[in-house]
């Protein structure tokens, strides 16, 4: 039965059972630990205080236990001050952070130089715990557009914006959700899985599971073990569970499961309602917007056309871009709606299909890449001149492939070494901002990026370089 979410502005002064369960941890080799909702108001209580004694400023979060990064959220939040949730916790992130925060909040080390860090883990409880309702047009929460890269834009976010996302969702799917725990894959450093593995738990009691079990060999045996249950999961992972032998078991175990961050394939859809009754419910959205729309694929509704959320409104722009007007999306002060970067074909009944990007940002598995960012860093190292990215298919998967002019410092050193040499080591430059599935997996080495008649350096023109007939051309 669906019921109300808890606002989260008195999510913590809210009368809940203290024994009600909010959240467990596994430990190899010992039973599961249940934590109660009296230890979690006390633990944020201790660290609300600890922080209570920083200067004014954003605070960095970056967990690995998605139960550490609710104490952390919420501490931080009852401490007057926002929460700064990088995508990663890769060097060159946490450096461009250091100017952004006065400390960090972890549940192990983080490398925030020159800032204090507080732990999640091993708090001294406060007993006696109070709070105050937070203010609901408050600033809370940063994040960031791209879940690959700290150079990426940050998105503020309100309590409202949250709040009203949580009390949609609720509203939505809390029928199907019934009281079934919480699985995720999906990262909380991000919005969706921010959203659907701590704060839609949290504020109808839910409880989820705070480890992230990526493997199936893990999640499975997990899944059984807690029987009806709810998982936020990625297409990649939804589509890893539907080649294995058993998906059938899952259909009892998984009362409800959501995914995003990509296109979920419509094959991978099928397998699912055929073994488990039904399809994976697919959420649309980004980190600006919000949730946007849902669908269900499935046995004779390949490419099913979206459904926006009751609370949002779609139209498209005079160049087929969808815009988007919504109570959760950042920004919108003017309700002129946010344009997103995908072409839309609206339907008569209000439901929209999507196209392609307008823009040059890739998904590739979950992730989000902007090339101009990633060719903004490259074209910083002492070794290129110039570059162009640019996406190819490989086996059936995106990638991305990098067309390199080399400075002749470069140059000595592509005739010194090999190029494989030169490309590992400009990889491993990329690998300090951004994770390694997003590295770029083909390189070319050239004198000059192609130009077409208009001095226009064309896809078309650099997709040729990586034709099995293509060669390099150095100077």
């Amino acid at each position: 039965m669906t019921q109300a979410a808890t606002g989260l502005a008195s999510l913590l002064s809210s009368e809940r059972a203290p024994e009600a369960p909010v959240a467990w941890r596994t430990h190899p080799g010992a039973p599961d630990r249940e934590i109660a909702w009296s230890e979690f108001r006390a633990q944020v209580a201790t660290l609300r205080n600890q922080l209570a004694d920083w200067p004014e400023g954003r605070i960095a979060l970056y967990t690995q236990d998605s139960y550490a990064f609710a104490v952390g959220l919420f501490a931080i939040w009852h401490a007057g001050r926002i929460a700064v949730c990088p995508p990663n916790d890769q060097l060159g992130t946490l450096q461009a952070l250091a100017n952004l925060v006065i400390g960090g909040v972890s549940d192990g080390p983080l490398d925030v130089p020159d800032r204090p860090l507080a732990s999640t883990e091993e708090l001294a409880v406060d007993a006696r715990p109070r709070f105050d309702p937070l203010a609901h047009d408050a600033i809370v929460a940063e994040l960031f557009t791209s879940g690959t890269t700290g150079r990426g834009k940050a998105v503020s976010k309100t309590l409202a914006h949250l709040s009203l996302e949580v009390a949609s969702l609720e509203r939505q799917f809390g029928s199907l959700a019934g009281d079934a725990p919480v699985f995720a894959s999906a990262s909380h450093q991000h919005l969706y899985g921010m959203l659907f593995r701590v704060l839609w738990p949290l504020a109808t009691a839910r409880p989820f599971h705070a480890s992230t079990l990526l493997h199936t060999e893990e999640l499975l045996p997990r899944l059984r073990e807690r029987g009806a249950c709810v998982l936020a999961s990625v297409p990649a992972q939804l589509k890893r569970l539907a080649e294995r032998e058993g998906l059938e078991e899952l259909g009892s175990a998984c009362r409800l499961v959501f995914s995003s961050g990509g296109p979920l394939a419509a094959e991978t859809a099928e397998r699912w309602e055929r073994a488990c009754g039904a399809a994976p419910i697919e959420i649309f959205g980004s980190t600006e917007t919000g949730g946007v729309a849902s669908r269900r694929q499935g046995r004779g509704r390949a490419n099913t056309p979206w459904t926006p959320f009751p609370e949002v409104s779609v139209r498209a722009d005079g160049d087929g871009r969808l815009r988007v007007l919504s109570p959760f999306a950042s920004g919108d002060s003017d309700n002129v709606g946010f344009a997103m970067g995908d072409r839309v074909t609206l339907e008569a009944d209000g439901r929209f299909a999507l196209g392609g990007r307008v823009d040059r940002v890739l998904k590739i598995g979950e992730k989000r890449l902007s090339l101009p960012d990633m060719e903004e860093r490259l074209i910083e190292h002492p070794w290129v001149r110039a570059c162009a990215l640019l996406p190819l298919e490989q086996g059936g998967e995106t990638r991305v492939a990098a067309v390199v002019v080399l400075t002749p410092r470069g140059i000595e050193v592509l005739d010194e070494t090999t190029r494989r040499t030169v490309g590992v080591a400009l990889g491993d430059a990329l690998a300090q901002e951004w994770d390694r599935t997003l590295l770029p997996r083909s390189w070319r080495f050239v004198e000059a990026l192609p130009e077409d008649a208009q001095g226009k350096v064309t896809t078309h023109a650099l997709q040729a370089l990586f034709a099995p007939t293509a060669t390099e051309t150095l100077a």
